[in-house]
């Protein structure tokens, strides 16, 4: 009993980081650029890691309960396009699957950029962390590069696991 109770605590304690914000489709809907990502778990998020999402295109409908996801990935120099739909849950998290179960909410929302926290639970049960910085414009600003150097340290990912994701992506050339 009392593992089962600290189990709970820990899980309560690492999902209390930010509770999740809504979003609207006025702010979602349209092409997106996956700016910087960063993940505990920094071979995940490395360029051929299965979790180092370019994020296309986004969609969700009136009240956001489900939020559609077009995405590429590069895996060994070939890019693969993934769409997938995420179901909103009653804590606020979507959950859906790829590579792996994902509960992913935005967890700031910063002058037309996104910020998303994702737990991606691999098919080994393995768990990983991710912090995903997407806009609709060409880069974040300082301010906004702040913030998630903020981010990644609340949810105790290593500053030096950022990634940068705008000059890897050969897939849109």
């Amino acid at each position: 009993m009392v593992k089962f109770l600290l189990i709970a605590l820990a899980l309560g304690v690492s999902c209390a980081h930010h509770e999740s914000l809504d979003i609207s489709p006025s702010e979602v809907n349209g092409d997106w650029h996956t700016f910087y990502i960063a993940a505990d778990k920094v071979e995940k998020v490395k360029i051929n890691g299965d979790l180092r999402a370019y994020f296309e295109h986004m969609e969700c409908n009136d009240d956001c309960g489900t939020l559609k996801v077009k995405f590429h990935v590069q895996m060994n120099g070939k890019c693969q396009t993934h769409t997938v739909v995420g179901e909103k849950q009653e804590d606020g998290r979507y959950t859906t699957d790829y590579s792996g179960r994902n509960y992913f909410q935005v967890v700031m929302k910063k002058n037309g950029a996104l910020f998303f926290h994702n737990v991606n639970v691999d098919e080994s049960g393995q768990e990983t962390n991710v912090i995903l910085a997407a806009g609709k414009g060409e880069t974040l600003s300082k301010a906004q590069k702040q913030e998630l150097g903020k981010l990644v340290k609340e949810y105790n990912i290593p500053k030096e696991n950022i990634q940068h994701l705008a000059p890897t992506d050969t897939c849109n050339q």
